[in-house]
């Protein structure tokens, strides 16, 4: 086999391997992204639930002072007031909630997926290293008109016999 040959099919399936390694390793980094923007969301949904309940005291606060200055403790126009203030704040904290987890419910989809490209990137590679190589040994048979044959040291070229196989299928 020509040393050309040799060289090229290794370079090639040398290249084929690097290049999935680079595809997995940016599917990688982007499963780290992913995994950091999950980390900020929930950050971000603890700040924003902070906030909701703060409103929510100034509120029930606002009509706590109400009643206190109108000298009716329970009335019931305060009082519903109040119900309804508590009403729309469970509301916006339970659909507030709901959006969290189905964005970190797609955020975890995504990881996955990342995953998933990081480990196809590395097969495809290592599938195209062994088709470089394998076309290469095409490519020499051609040229040299013979099959390359694998050997075991001292032994000779292993050969295929038919006359081995028992009834059963089994090869002895």
């Amino acid at each position: 086999m020509s040393w050309w040959m040799v060289a090229g099919a290794v370079v090639s399936a040398y290249g084929a391997m690097q290049a999935g390694k680079a595809r997995a390793a940016e599917a990688r980094a982007q499963a780290a992204q992913l995994e950091e923007q999950k980390k900020d969301a929930k950050v971000t949904a603890m700040q924003e639930h902070n906030i909701r309940m703060e409103n929510l005291n100034v509120m029930l606060g606002v009509n706590a002072s109400l009643a206190g200055v109108m000298g009716r403790d329970e009335d019931r126009s305060l009082a519903a007031i109040k119900q309804k203030i508590l009403k729309e704040a469970t509301t916006l904290e339970d659909r507030a909630r709901v959006q969290y987890l189905s964005d970190q419910s797609q955020r975890s989809m995504s990881i996955q997926i990342a995953g998933m490209r990081a480990r196809n990137a590395r097969r495809a590679g290592t599938i195209s290293a062994i088709s470089s190589l394998l076309s290469a040994g095409n490519q020499y048979s051609k040229i040299s008109g013979s099959i390359p044959t694998a050997s075991v040291t001292g032994t000779g070229p292993l050969r295929f016999n038919p006359s081995r196989i028992s009834g059963s299928g089994i090869y002895t």
